[in-house]
């Protein structure tokens, strides 16, 4: 059985959101803005519920702009801590008319699979070449990919996208990775020209250094005044270089004061 992502075709919510191949999609709203990740595993082990569901300060940051309108919440969602709640975040994604998709789908077919539950790993292989994938990181996806292993969904995305007028923004959550950012740039060659595609700052917080003074000094909220304000210029400057940052039109209609982040 190939190892696939996690919600690549899933349409257990019933709530008029799913998932076809890696994207989310509902019948709520015409989506506006896309946030593009890499993959989220499909181990059995994997407990994320959702997109960026666990273990990251996606949703602690989505919350503090659509749910709190200011820096609130401090602590990443994770299986002790489910704030904010699998609804909550369903209609954060309303209000800000959001959707997600991932670049990668999964391993290939004909790729063999032996997953070993005890040490949580699962060892991928085709002939001579074999790898051991016992984590989350995006270095192992690119390893797996240097040998042929994955699949990807370069060319649904460019689609969902092409077929989504209303989509005005794509935010990527990497900048890492060459062939992730070949990626990306086929994408935007591809892509409508008045879609508008930048990176914004891990969603991990790894990497981003010390946290910014006060009253940004938490992980989260430096985090996302990054999101919000870098390049900007601010009485706490952020300058990421080669990072973009939320529009603010998009935001204010939301109902979110940039000025708080």
């Amino acid at each position: 059985m190939p190892v696939e992502h996690k919600f690549l075709n899933h349409n257990n919510w019933k709530n008029g959101f799913w998932t076809e191949n890696a994207i989310l999609k509902t019948d709520h709203y015409k989506p506006e803005v896309l946030f593009l990740g890499t993959f989220n595993h499909g181990f059995e082990w994997n407990t994320s519920d959702f997109f960026y569901g666990r273990g990251m300060y996606m949703w602690t940051i989505m919350s503090n702009l659509f749910i709190h309108n200011e820096n609130h919440l401090i602590q990443r969602r994770s299986t002790n801590n489910n704030i904010p709640s699998l609804d909550q975040i369903f209609e954060i994604c309303k209000k800000g008319k959001i959707v997600f998709a991932d670049l990668i789908k999964g391993t290939k077919d004909g790729i063999q699979t032996i997953v070993n539950q005890n040490q949580k790993c699962v060892i991928v292989q085709k002939g001579d070449n074999q790898y051991c994938w016992h984590d989350y990181k995006d270095n192992s996806i690119l390893d797996l990919m240097n040998l042929g292993f994955i699949d990807d969904n370069v060319e649904e995305i460019i689609n969902y996208i092409n077929n989504n007028q209303s989509i005005k923004f794509v935010y990527c959550t990497f900048k890492s990775g060459e062939l992730f950012l070949e990626m990306i740039e086929k994408i935007r060659r591809s892509i409508r020209p008045d879609v508008s595609i930048g990176h914004i700052f891990t969603p991990t917080g790894n990497g981003f250094g010390k946290n910014l003074q006060i009253p940004f000094n938490e992980r989260a909220w430096s985090i996302s005044h990054c999101w919000v304000r870098n390049n900007l210029g601010n009485d706490v400057l952020i300058n990421k270089e080669g990072y973009s940052h939320l529009n603010h039109d998009w935001l204010r209609s939301c109902g979110v004061n940039p000025l708080n982040f």
